[in-house]
C-alpha cells in the first residue's frame, strides 16, 4: 500500500515537471528577424575643403612666391587654400549604385594660407576666389552597406576673381610693388571625385573624400593691355601681354574634403527567420 502511494507520487511529480518544462520552453522561444534597409534615395552632403594647387595654379615654390613667374604668365602664383562645398545626390536606379550629383563650391586659393612670408625680399602674393557649380554622375560600389565607397565625375562652371601683388627688384634703385585686380571671369571645366560615407543611422552619416578640379578647361582668354590695373583672368597664351605668357595655363587644384551627410528616403523591411 505504501509502495503504491510512493509510485503514484513519483508519477504525479514527473507529469508536473514535464508540463512545466513545456510551458517554460514555450515562453523562451526567441523570434528572429532580419532587417534590410534600402539605400537612401536622396543625400545632402556638407563639407569643409582643404586645397592644394597643381600645375600652373601652383606658383609659390617651397612656400616662396615668385613675382617674376606670375608677371611673365608662367604661373598663377598660388599654393594652398580652403573652402566649403555642398553636394546633392539622387539615385537613378533601384539598386542605388548610380547617383546624379549637383555641387556648389567656394574655394579660396592663396599664395600664403596663414599670413605672409616675411623672410624673403619678394613680398608679392596672388589670391583667388573660385565659385563653382557642377553636374555629374557618381558610382556607388556598396549601395546596400553602411560603409559606402564611390567615385564620380562632373562638368562644372566657375566664376573666378582675385588680386595680385607683384614685387619688382628694380636693380640699382628702390624695389617697389604694383597691385592688380582680376575681375569676375567665367570659365568651364571638369572634376573627378573619390570618397566614402558611413551611415550612423537612417538619417545621418559622415564622409571623407578627395576631389580634383580643373575649372578653366574651356573658354580660356587673354584680353586687355599691359596698362590695365584690372583685367579678366589671363589663362590663354599671349606672349605680348603681361600675366598671359607663352602657354595656356590650367587653374587646377585638388581638395581633401570631410563633413556630414543627411539621408532621406531610407526604407526598412523585416524578414522573419523562424
Amino acid at each position: 500500500m505504501k509502495c503504491n502511494y510512493h509510485t503514484k507520487a513519483i508519477i504525479i511529480l514527473f507529469v508536473l515537471a514535464t508540463a512545466s518544462a513545456g510551458i517554460f520552453a514555450q515562453n523562451t522561444v526567441t523570434k528572429r528577424y532580419m532587417i534590410v534597409r534600402s539605400t537612401p534615395s536622396y543625400t545632402l552632403q556638407f563639407n569643409i575643403d582643404y586645397n592644394q594647387s597643381v600645375l600652373e595654379l601652383s606658383g609659390a615654390y617651397n612656400d616662396d612666391y615668385q613675382s617674376e613667374t606670375v608677371y611673365d604668365g608662367e604661373t598663377f602664383g598660388s599654393d594652398k587654400g580652403y573652402g566649403a562645398s555642398v553636394l546633392s545626390k539622387i539615385i537613378l536606379n533601384n539598386r542605388g549604385d548610380i547617383r546624379f550629383t549637383q555641387s556648389l563650391t567656394y574655394n579660396r586659393i592663396l599664395s600664403y594660407t596663414f599670413g605672409d612670408k616675411k623672410t624673403v625680399a619678394d613680398n608679392g602674393k596672388a589670391n583667388y576666389n573660385c565659385f563653382t557649380g557642377g553636374l555629374g554622375f557618381e558610382y556607388n560600389f556598396t549601395p546596400a552597406h553602411k560603409f559606402k565607397i564611390y567615385m564620380g565625375a562632373e562638368l562644372n562652371a566657375s566664376m573666378i576673381n582675385g588680386d595680385i601683388k607683384v614685387w619688382f627688384e628694380n636693380r640699382g634703385s628702390t624695389p617697389y610693388n604694383e597691385e592688380y585686380k582680376v575681375t569676375n571671369s567665367f570659365r568651364m571645366g571638369y572634376g573627378f571625385i573619390i570618397g566614402s560615407e558611413y551611415l550612423i543611422n537612417d538619417g545621418f552619416g559622415l564622409n571623407v573624400g578627395a576631389r580634383l578640379l580643373n575649372v578653366n578647361a574651356f573658354l580660356k582668354e587673354a584680353k586687355g593691355t599691359n596698362a590695365d590695373p584690372e583685367f579678366k583672368l589671363r589663362d590663354a597664351a599671349d606672349p605680348n601681354l603681361n600675366f598671359a605668357g607663352n602657354n595656356n595655363k590650367s587653374f587646377s587644384f585638388y581638395s581633401i574634403m570631410a563633413g556630414v551627410n543627411f539621408y532621406f528616403g531610407v526604407k526598412e523591411k523585416r524578414y522573419k527567420l523562424n
